[in-house]
């Protein structure tokens, strides 16, 4: 497996971050240390993309690192990049906020045909912001419940999101309770970008025979 090589789409986005705000490559030794090495201590979920950890940084500040899985719905490379090249740039109040990543390879020994080789072996990550409320899904069916108030917040935080995103070009395609996040204050947030489609600016619409997702 080459390491990633991918860029950002060309394509105006009226909110981009500056430089300075833009996602950082982060070393795989850094994100191993900040969740235990993927303690399952420091496991907070799962998807079909991967599992998420908690990270915890030297200031006590809380990240979310998502380890990508080899045997995901679609390629693992294709997943990491559109989440990296589909959402790096976005900065908008109901988009979950992609902070650093990491494609990194290490040697290892390998068994392969009878034999141990030397090779490198890559591992794709992807670093969230933390949202301590976690997913619709959870609060909806697996608590209490919400007042009406509650609901119609998620509602149209739901939708401003998707408009933006629609404006941009970006199409999500696995839109439901689990990919929305909620914050403190029960803001919600896309994730979950890894079917995601970048859709041409001369294109309105667009035709898959490839059916996943929602």
């Amino acid at each position: 497996m080459e390491p990633f090589q991918g860029g950002l789409p060309q394509r105006n986005i009226s909110k981009g971050p500056s430089p300075g705000t833009m996602p950082k490559h982060l070393p795989l030794d850094f994100l191993k240390k900040m969740t235990d090495n993927f303690s399952d201590e420091r496991l907070i979920g799962k998807s079909a993309f991967g599992n998420l950890y908690k990270g915890i940084l030297a200031d006590g500040t809380m990240i979310v690192v998502k380890k990508l899985a080899e045997n995901s719905p679609i390629a693992r490379d294709k997943t990491f990049s559109n989440e990296v090249q589909n959402i790096m740039a976005l900065r908008h109040g109901n988009i979950v906020k992609l902070v650093g990543f990491c494609h990194e390879g290490q040697k290892k020994i390998v068994q392969k045909e009878g034999r141990y080789i030397l090779a490198d072996i890559y591992e794709s990550l992807l670093c969230y912001e933390y949202l301590p409320m976690g997913s619709l899904h959870k609060n909806l069916f697996e608590s209490n419940g919400m007042d009406w108030n509650t609901r119609f917040k998620i509602i149209k935080g739901i939708c401003q999101g998707l408009l933006f995103l629609h404006r941009v070009g970006i199409i999500h395609m696995d839109l439901k309770p689990q990919n929305i996040l909620l914050g403190d204050d029960m803001e919600p947030k896309i994730a979950e970008f890894g079917i995601s489609r970048l859709l041409d600016p001369e294109l309105t619409r667009l035709n898959t025979q490839d059916v996943m997702g929602t």
